[in-house]
């Protein structure tokens, strides 16, 4: 293989200087502290957990770039871990190998500053002026290998693997004229692993066609030139054998294989006699994973990575009873808690098997040594699972299961930080709604919603709208609800029902389910819709809401569904109590917002979790904002977090000078929440409000007072320019805005 074909063979790149390629990371490379720049308070056990991930590798990788970059690693990892002594032994080790390792100088010269050591800071740092192309090569796939084994890292997963890619294609470029053959040989393999990646990503995104393509063209050359590198030795025949179990995974993916392009480039690699069968790959990795050629019997082991991998490949094809022999093959040979993947992945199989207890004892051992969010959540699915069949037999261990189940998925929640796993809150979600938590269940599938990638978001809709259907049809059934608490109800479905359809622009096969499963309750809502929203300002491509719903009522049922609609909406107008709900938010108000059923605020907290304050928060908004202030904002922070926020038109006193007590809202509130968008200036209470915030936040001296949350694009305010806002244009991240309302 000519190493000058590179460009053009693995990736499409314009050769920036370093200098440019090291601004783009932060700074100069191999300062751990740059790769780890998400990282630098990460979590005691995930520390743990990535020490052990580096270890593992370690002891996989005896020699070669991976084991010197593993190293790099581990040092970092015992940095941030306070474990000083370790992190220099560790360096110091990297440079016995490699006098010349410039990550390892310049993570000890780091060290040692921390540690104001200030003498063995200029020796190490005196080495990092010895730049030649290998060495600057070689820094930047330890840089590359560093962000693929990061702890956290607050980026969406496209980015964090786009960087690493790009900084393995650069050290590829510099290598390519040295005779470190082994070492380019390992980082073409990591380089596939990223491209691996984000092939992995490109069907969860749409608009990335292309980009799989790419990735799946250039991918499979770099796994293709591994396995016909003929170097000697232990290492490169685990580079072997995992390159195959990639090609497999690579080859499976049989939806994506399409176009004669695809198979002339497998014809090019030798690889098109795969494609039909992708697990001979996977066996033809098993068979290159033979032990130590230098012991005196031959027997096959292959790596804990080709063992699971091959696994996994067997869950997608139902293979359950083989994936459990290949994944207990893999913790016989590693049951530390470096192997801690595999017994996540046994315990799925095991799930899968109906083998529920065995699952849970692998999830609880597999979570007490690296709780991510999926696995507490796994567990958690786990025990609801155990909670369905002994619930109606056995009292005493189905409580015990809920107690469980509760814990678990809350762990799994409060552990997601900026993760968007939509499907942890609606499994959530369907847990509490199972156990009758129907207000709780409906904020879980709420959350889910806001973090939905576009592509599925209906799913998350659909569980969220059945759930409110089902409580007001509870509600209803229910004597002892008042009629505001049923109109609360019908409320909040009419404000999401409108929110995800004018998203989406199709509800049509939701909304058909709806009507089956709840016809009586979806009459009122078309006529709740009919009533009061039937402005052709509010309608969504020329068509109301009512009238979409209606559309999608079977044909021959079609006239009696109007006939019910129209009993309905007479109902409605000859309600008094819905009547008297009518009336101008402000004389400056005009179009639907004047004609329309006001949304209701939730209930306010008895009590603020502020020690200082008769609230945790005042609201500033406009009119447009009023429905999402109301069935979102107040929801979330008050229902769901516990806070006691304050708007002027729910917790004014009755008699009170209206003026006078929004200003008295904005003193005695530690912080002020402005809900801003382009219209926001239309309205001279809110200027108002704005005004006295902006004084208040002056007299203070402390910008952190007032909270700017942009609802639209364009929608700042100029007097808040200054200040960090918080984007909420699609949705909210309530991590962010909760650290602003704790903030002192």
């Amino acid at each position: 293989m000519e190493l000058s074909d590179i460009p053009g063979k693995y990736f499409e790149v314009e050769e920036p200087t370093i200098k440019a390629m090291l601004t783009k990371c932060g700074e100069r490379p191999g300062l751990f502290h740059i790769t780890l720049t998400a990282s630098q308070n990460p979590p005691a056990n995930q520390l743990t957990q990535r020490i052990k991930v580096a270890e593992k590798l370690i002891r996989d990788f005896p020699e070669g770039f991976t084991r010197q970059a593993s190293r790099n690693l581990l040092g970092a990892f015992y940095f941030y871990d306070s474990q000083f002594s370790k992190a220099i032994q560790t360096f110091q080790e990297v440079i016995e190998n490699d006098s010349k390792s410039l990550t390892a100088s310049a993570n000890l010269a780091f060290v040692y500053q921390r540690l104001k050591i200030n003498s063995k800071v200029s020796e190490y740092e005196s080495k990092l002026s010895m730049y030649d192309s290998v060495g600057q090569g070689i820094v930047l796939a330890d840089q590359a290998f560093a962000l693929l084994f990061d702890c956290y890292v607050e980026k969406d997963i496209l980015d964090r693997n786009i960087l690493p890619k790009e900084l393995f294609c650069q050290s590829l470029l510099k290598l390519e004229s040295s005779n470190r053959h082994q070492y380019i040989t390992e980082i073409q393999y990591w380089l596939g692993v990223t491209y691996s990646r984000l092939y992995a990503q490109c069907p969860k995104r749409t608009g990335t066609e292309n980009m799989a393509k790419e990735c799946f063209m250039k991918g499979t050359q770099l796994f293709a030139d591994v396995i016909k590198y003929e170097g000697d030795g232990r290492l490169i025949k685990e580079f072997v054998s995992a390159s195959w179990v990639k090609l497999g995974i690579f080859l499976s993916k049989t939806a994506e294989h399409k176009g004669d392009d695809i198979k002339t480039h497998l014809q090019k690699l030798n690889l098109l006699q795969y494609l039909q069968n992708p697990e001979k790959c996977f066996k033809v990795a098993v068979r290159c994973g033979s032990v130590d050629e230098s012991q005196d019997h031959a027997e096959f082991q292959p790596s804990n990575e080709v063992l699971n991998k091959y696994a996994i490949f067997l869950m997608s094809r139902k293979r359950h009873e083989e994936a459990l022999d290949k994944l207990n093959q893999s913790l016989s040979i590693d049951n530390s808690q470096g192997n801690w993947y595999s017994l996540t992945l046994r315990a799925k199989v095991l799930s899968n098997l109906g083998r529920t207890d065995e699952a849970i004892c692998d999830w609880e051992r597999s979570c007490s040594w690296n709780g991510i969010p999926t696995d507490w959540c796994e567990l958690a699915k786990a025990y609801h699972s155990k909670y369905k069949l002994c619930k109606d037999s056995d009292q005493d261990t189905a409580q015990n299961c809920i107690l469980k189940a509760s814990d678990y998925f809350l762990r799994a929640v409060q552990n997601l930080w900026q993760e968007k796993r939509p499907e942890v809150h609606s499994a959530y979600g369907e847990f509490l709604r199972e156990i009758g938590e129907v207000r709780e269940a409906i904020e879980c599938f709420k959350r889910a919603i806001e973090v939905e990638t576009p592509d599925k978001a209906t799913q998350s809709f659909r569980l969220l709208f059945e759930t409110l259907l089902q409580f007001y049809k509870s509600c209803r059934e229910n004597s002892e609800k008042t009629e505001e608490e049923l109109n609360k109800s019908l409320d909040e479905m009419t404000y999401l029902y409108d929110v995800e359809l004018r998203k989406h622009g199709d509800l049509e096969n939701e909304t058909k389910g709806f009507i089956k499963d709840f016809e009586e309750e979806m009459l009122f809502l078309t006529a709740y819709f009919k009533y009061y929203r039937s402005q052709p300002t509010l309608f969504v491509d020329g068509k109301s809401l009512s009238d979409y719903i209606t559309s999608t009522v079977e044909p021959e049922k079609i006239e009696k569904w109007m006939t019910l609609v129209e009993e309905n909406v007479k109902l409605i107008h000859n309600r008094d109590k819905f009547k008297r709900q009518i009336e101008n938010i402000c004389s400056k108000c005009g179009g639907g917002y004047t004609k329309r059923q006001l949304s209701f605020f939730p209930e306010p907290r008895v009590k603020p979790r502020s020690l200082r304050y008769p609230f945790d928060f005042y609201v500033i908004f406009s009119p447009p904002d009023r429905d999402w202030v109301c069935h979102v904002l107040l929801q979330t922070l008050e229902v769901s977090y516990g806070y006691k926020g304050a708007v002027a038109e729910r917790d004014m006193i009755p008699g009170s000078k209206e003026l006078f007590e929004r200003v008295s809202f904005i003193q005695n509130c530690p912080k002020i929440l402005v809900i801003l968008r382009q219209e926001f200036e239309n309205y001279p209470e809110c200027n108002f409000e704005l005004a006295h915030a902006v004084l208040r936040m002056k007299d203070k001296n402390s910008e952190r007072i007032v909270v700017p949350i942009c609802r639209t694009i364009n929608g700042m305010h100029p007097v808040l320019k200054t200040i960090t806002y918080l984007n909420a244009i699609d949705d909210c991240n309530w991590n962010k805005l909760i650290r602003a309302i704790e903030s002192k």
